[in-house]
């Protein structure tokens, strides 16, 4: 390595970690190029498009799920989330109009804060508490929806907002460009981010400087679920229906994106923009494995496999002592 590129990037010391930092967009590139060389039409505007629109509610998931992954928690709840949220915006349309998708936000991030708050307070491993609330959530939106679809009509301003576009590129996914910038922005300047890292890097450390846990643990865990509720509404303004179990297979895929992005399983390391990439590799494997006819097995194979690989290279070791 060059000692320009040294003072450039000081935290890439060899070409190891030169190759882990650009691993994932060359992943990205390479399975682009394959998409491409399976369906080459992909490339015209009108595919790129409808692809945008498709891939915007597993995005927005990546981007929240990455919070709780820089703790070094996991939120498996994401998805349940979302499929509940869509559903309860459904229920509450007819009464509330417009006003139900600020309402299921608020609440959203009230619940999300309430895992948060819990994890730190009873001691429940993340992996747990989130468990537990993916069957709640289920459960519930089974319950809430009479174990079927709830049809919305138009006329909803904030979800013809997502399903239109603007200059013709989907709102759906500028909106998840607007929040991984807000997002980015937030982690890079504030004390609030800085303090996600330290409690990724080292709990106990941050812990002994004066961060406070719980506060953290809320907002990371809160801001997963809004996310997760917003990738709900996006789901609701593409099919103007909600059903109980509609986002029930973006859990896999979402947290592939983010452990594919390169961002440690262990916390403290990774990023959005790298979740993003990350979002985008999973949104195209899911695309070349459709056009290539594969069933949907063989996608959650793909999907296993690169977890498990992502999560070998990425796991920090120094901070594990006893492998369960």
């Amino acid at each position: 390595m060059t000692p320009t590129l040294a003072r450039m990037f000081p935290s890439i010391r060899s070409a190891g970690d030169l190759l882990r930092a650009c691993g994932p967009a060359i992943v990205l590139v390479l399975v682009f190029a394959a998409v491409i060389w399976i369906a080459p039409g992909i490339l015209k505007w009108r595919a790129i498009n409808a692809l945008l629109f498709d891939a915007a509610p597993l995005l927005i998931l990546v981007i929240g799920s990455t919070l709780p992954v820089l703790l070094g928690c996991i939120d498996l709840s994401a998805a349940a989330m979302a499929s509940f949220s869509a559903v309860v915006v459904a229920l509450l349309v007819p009464e509330f109009g417009s006003a139900a998708v600020p309402m299921v936000l608020v609440g959203a991030a009230g619940i999300g804060a309430a895992q948060g708050w819990l994890i730190g307070r009873l001691q429940i491993p993340s992996f747990v508490m989130t468990l537990g609330t993916l069957g709640l959530f289920s459960g519930l939106a089974l319950y809430l929806s009479n174990a079927s679809t709830v049809g919305l009509s138009p006329g909803v301003a904030p979800l013809d907002f997502l399903g239109g576009r603007t200059h013709g590129v989907p709102n759906a996914f500028l909106a998840v460009v607007a929040v991984w910038a807000f997002l980015s922005l937030l982690l890079r300047f504030t004390r609030v981010g800085r303090d996600i890292y330290a409690f990724g890097a080292s709990e106990l450390a941050a812990y002994m400087s004066g961060v406070r846990r719980d506060l953290i643990r809320s907002c990371a865990f809160a801001i997963s679920s809004v996310c997760a509720a917003l990738g709900g509404m996006m789901l609701l303004s593409q099919t103007l229906y909600s059903a109980p179990t509609m986002a029930s297979n973006l859990l896999l895929p979402a947290l592939v994106g983010v452990v594919a992005g390169g961002t440690a399983i262990s916390g403290g390391v990774g990023g959005l923009s790298a979740s993003l990439i990350g979002g985008l590799t999973a949104v195209m494997v899911r695309v070349g494995a459709t056009i290539a006819g594969l069933p949907g097995a063989a996608q959650d194979v793909a999907f296993g496999i690169i977890i498990l690989v992502a999560v070998a290279v990425t796991t920090d070791r120094t901070k594990i002592g006893i492998v369960k």
